[in-house]
């Protein structure tokens, strides 16, 4: 799952256009597709495409309800179709909140449900919670261009995103059935969304050190969607804002000489939870050390990393 793209929708071109059901209407008419009421269903899915298809192609070429349509398009983020969820559901939200399309109230309401979602920690609504996760970490790119968030606000959300990860324990990738099921990668996408923002205070970011850890390594599984680099994205831009220490930030890395699931690295090699804690842990230190490389930081700070990683690399 990509974590900043932006849709690719034209220009807007502004259209007069009066009230959600006249555009929904006019747009589906134009594109050939059956015009349906507002406030669809989004687990009736055929009809929910049929909706949202043309709303979404039509995005940059008419004037549209934009906070109407945000309110209504978070239902379906728990949808079991990967193109509500995905190419209609991110694509036009990214796509509005880029264009800063939506207004404040609409954003705080959003940041309202959706940080309801985020932090409901059950499997069969991992869906929701991870593209709820999503959702956020674009609200908070948008709020760090034009603040519409307290500082309570982004407290709030942040210890919020801390505790999800900590307890997340669906590691689904892209699942065959269902599409892009990501939310330890989501949830770190909004992590780091933290680390970019002017307002993040050290305290914050040394919260955020902290929980990446968490889930660096897990032993239940593999890591094989990316979500090592994602994990390691938070910390090295925390690091090369400085936001965090670097003695504080090598004393970090240094948890890393000892493994969390057995006494010794060696031991890896005799249980499946090993090697996975084990993969896991190369995954992210490789991927740590590529990121800062060349990066303007502290040198003592890539030392420790890239001397983790050469030590690692005899793991073999």
């Amino acid at each position: 799952m990509r974590s900043a793209d932006v849709p690719q929708c034209q220009r807007p071109v502004r259209v007069p256009v009066s009230g959600l059901s006249i555009l929904v209407t006019a747009v589906a008419l134009l594109n050939g597709a059956p015009a349906v009421a507002a406030g669809v269903d989004c687990l009736d899915t055929e009809t929910a495409l049929a909706y949202w298809r043309p709303i979404r192609d039509a995005a940059g070429t008419v004037a549209q309800p934009t906070d109407e349509l945000a309110r209504e398009l978070v239902d379906c983020l728990g949808s079991p179709n990967p193109e509500l969820r995905d190419r209609i559901g991110y694509e036009l939200f990214t796509y509005w909140l880029r264009g800063d399309n939506l207004s404040d109230t609409t954003r705080r309401d959003l940041l309202i449900e959706l940080s309801t979602h985020l932090a409901d920690s059950a499997q069969d609504v991992t869906p929701f919670r991870s593209f709820s996760a999503l959702f956020l970490s674009e609200l908070m790119r948008s709020d760090a261009i034009r603040p519409f968030m307290t500082d309570s606000d982004r407290q709030a959300l942040l210890d919020t995103a801390i505790l999800a990860l900590d307890e997340e324990s669906d590691f689904r990738g892209l699942d065959p059935e269902v599409g892009w099921v990501h939310p330890v990668a989501h949830i770190a996408d909004l992590l780091w969304r933290f680390t970019l923002h002017p307002q993040t205070s050290d305290q914050q970011a040394t919260a955020i050190l902290d929980a990446i850890r968490s889930k660096v390594a897990p032993t239940v599984v593999a890591y094989t969607f990316n979500e090592g680099d994602r994990l390691a994205r938070v910390i090295s831009t925390l690091i090369q804002r400085r936001l965090v220490d670097a003695s504080d930030i090598i004393e970090w890395a240094a948890q890393f000489e000892v493994p969390q699931s057995m006494n010794t690295w060696t031991d890896a090699f005799l249980t499946r939870a090993g090697m996975a804690e084990l993969h896991n842990t190369k995954q992210f230190l490789r991927a740590l050390s590529d990121q800062l490389a060349g990066a303007d930081v502290e040198p003592e700070v890539t030392e420790a990393i890239d001397e983790l990683v050469q030590g690692f690399t005899q793991l073999i």
